[in-house]
C-alpha cells in the first residue's frame, strides 16, 4: 500500500482506527481477502512467534 490506510463508513465518514493491532489486523485481512484465515495465522500476524498468553482471548474480544 502506498497511501495511508483510511476507512470510511457507508456514508463516507472517515472511521478512526487508533490502535496499531487493529490496523495490522485489518491490513492482514485485506491482503488475504477471499480466503479463510485461521486464528493461528492472525495470532502470528499480530504477535509473531511469541504471542502473549492472552492472545487468543484478545482475538475473541
Amino acid at each position: 500500500m502506498l497511501r495511508t490506510l483510511e476507512i470510511r463508513d457507508h456514508e463516507g465518514t472517515t472511521v478512526a482506527l487508533p490502535r496499531q493491532k487493529q490496523r495490522v489486523l485489518l491490513a492482514y485481512l485485506l491482503v488475504h481477502a477471499g480466503r479463510v484465515v485461521s486464528s493461528d495465522e492472525i495470532e502470528y500476524a499480530l504477535w509473531g512467534e511469541r504471542p502473549p498468553a492472552s492472545a487468543r482471548a484478545n482475538l475473541y474480544s
